[in-house]
């Protein structure tokens, strides 16, 4: 089981989580738009539509103004999250030392911020995750829209968060950056990992699975909203344009003239 779990499943995850992220990135670039669906009053010109692309995307603009209460919870986790996956990365990477950087701060310390950082984010993820889920399962608006797969996410989200923390809080289940750094550097060199202390930490294995099953199952669910978001977005909130691209063999100024609905402005001719 470790052997698969450690060494034959993390291929396997990236080739599936890779070419499925590029599948429906590539599905969603290749759709022709044939008529314009911005939201009036849409906005003049690219720059403006870059500002309420980002502010819609990192603070969650619309989500704020219709309710305050899951925009709490959402910005919580998003945020909590975005920190963990960083810190991930650079605590591994740099073996927890990345502060030592900074003039003043010793390696010990690096060390012991980081990880401190990493229990603190672990803390916000889980409460907001629970936070949410309580959400859908007590209030009525909310249950209405409900789906399986929500409760699903959340909870699995949840048990994920829950054995990362575990790992972080409890002496005897947390694991050393070197022992993950070995860990990876195996991996990435196509070397065998069985042997590796990493792999002694049953609560490692499990939370690894998780993630492995979470970026296997990501492409096909509404995870992918991690990219989908900013399609969406530009197409929501970029320049009117009149045609809109892609619409086929429309005559403009005879589609005006038969009363057809298509908006006046400087275009003349068809596409």
């Amino acid at each position: 089981m470790r052997f698969l779990i450690a060494q034959v499943l993390p291929y396997i995850t990236v080739t599936i989580f890779t070419l499925g992220v590029l599948y429906r990135l590539g599905r969603w670039a290749g759709a022709r738009r044939v008529h314009n669906i911005n939201l009036s009053p849409w906005v003049p010109d690219s720059g403006q539509m870059t500002v309420r692309i980002g502010t819609e995307a990192f603070l969650f603009r619309s989500l704020w103004i219709f309710d305050k209460g899951l925009w709490v919870g959402a910005i919580a986790m998003h945020l909590a999250l975005l920190n963990i996956i960083g810190g991930h990365i650079v605590g591994f990477g740099f073996l927890g030392e990345q502060f030592a950087y900074i003039p003043g701060i010793t390696v010990e310390m690096s060390k012991a911020a980081s990880d401190m950082l990493g229990k603190i984010f672990g803390i916000i993820l889980f409460v907001a995750l629970a936070y949410l889920l309580l959400r859908r399962l007590t209030i009525p608006a909310v249950k209405q829209v409900n789906r399986t797969s929500d409760i699903f996410w959340l909870v699995f989200l949840l048990a994920l968060v829950g054995i990362g923390n575990l790992m972080r809080f409890v002496y005897e289940f947390h694991m050393p950056y070197e022992h993950i750094y070995a860990y990876m550097a195996h991996l990435f060199t196509f070397q065998s990992v069985m042997g590796l202390p990493a792999l002694d930490n049953y609560f490692f294995l499990a939370h690894f699975l998780l993630v492995q099953i979470m970026l296997i199952l990501l492409p096909f669910s509404k995870l992918l909203h991690l990219f989908g978001m900013f399609g969406m977005r530009w197409l929501l909130h970029q320049p009117y344009q009149d045609p809109a691209p892609g619409l086929p063999n429309v005559d403009v100024q005879a589609a005006r003239r038969a009363g057809l609905g298509v908006p006046a402005g400087d275009s003349s001719g068809g596409v």
